[in-house]
């Protein structure tokens, strides 16, 4: 990966209006063969089915914790800048939104990989547009779950991962620990992949943000950039299904 074009995508969508997750979406919404569902507020998504039949299905939110659709209580404005490879905001009443417009970065620097992209919404305020998906469209979490397995990019800090209570194998574990050398940080809290995980394994990597849902919000370029990489080795091979521990 281009590192100047890295840095450039990244503060792209650091400095997407954290008030609302439209802008994310219009950015999405734009790629060949892209589907995109606008039911109501909070429960919006675009879905951009790869080209792989070995593909994968890479997952982030649009929202953040400063969204006046879900938590925020106002119209949220944030200046970036960066001091020594770390943004960081102006504004001393909210956050920078990194958490989790890091991870839609990502999957839009991962767009050409052939692989599967599903931008959500709503998911600060308890994963709805996910279960939304669960519970309205039934064709297509079948077809979410027909994919290899799914990587989020939504964890905080650097060099971790999470699995939740997700009943993953050891197998599928010793895959992600072995392509990124991240340690398990543990089963609590939760993200989109515990309710769209049915049938297949997932994952959410750390992406090297910070004080999340915080005015000292930030994320580390260098951080971010490793596991991006570490997604562009794994994600460039054959891939191999892997179905959940029964």
């Amino acid at each position: 990966m281009d590192r100047q074009l890295a840095r450039e995508e990244l503060k792209r969508f650091l400095s997407l209006p954290i008030s609302t997750s439209r802008a994310v979406f219009e950015i999405f919404e734009k790629l060949p063969g892209a589907i995109h569902h606008y039911d109501e507020e909070t429960k919006n998504f675009v879905y951009v089915p790869g080209t792989r039949e070995d593909r994968v299905l890479l997952i982030a939110h649009a929202d953040t914790v400063w969204d006046k659709d879900g938590l925020g209580d106002k119209n949220y404005e944030q200046e970036l800048f960066e001091q020594e490879g770390t943004f960081l905001g102006t504004n001393i009443e909210c956050g920078i939104g990194a958490d989790d417009r890091s991870g839609c970065a990502i999957l839009w620097l991962l767009r050409n990989s052939g692989h599967s992209l599903l931008i959500t919404d709503g998911e600060e305020i308890g994963c709805v547009t996910s279960k939304h998906i669960r519970d309205n469209y039934p064709e297509l979490y079948d077809e979410f779950n027909n994919h290899c397995y799914m990587i989020q990019f939504d964890r905080r800090e650097k060099g971790n991962y999470k699995f939740y209570n997700i009943p993953v194998t050891k197998e599928f574990e010793d895959f992600i620990k072995s392509n990124t050398y991240y340690y398990n940080s543990g089963t609590n809290s939760g993200t989109d992949i515990k309710v769209l995980a049915r049938d297949i394994c997932a994952v959410n990597l750390s992406v090297g943000y910070y004080n999340e849902h915080t005015p000292f919000e930030s994320i580390v370029f260098e951080e971010w950039l490793e596991t991006l990489e570490n997604a562009e080795k794994i994600l460039a091979g054959k891939q191999k299904k892997y179905p959940l521990a029964r």
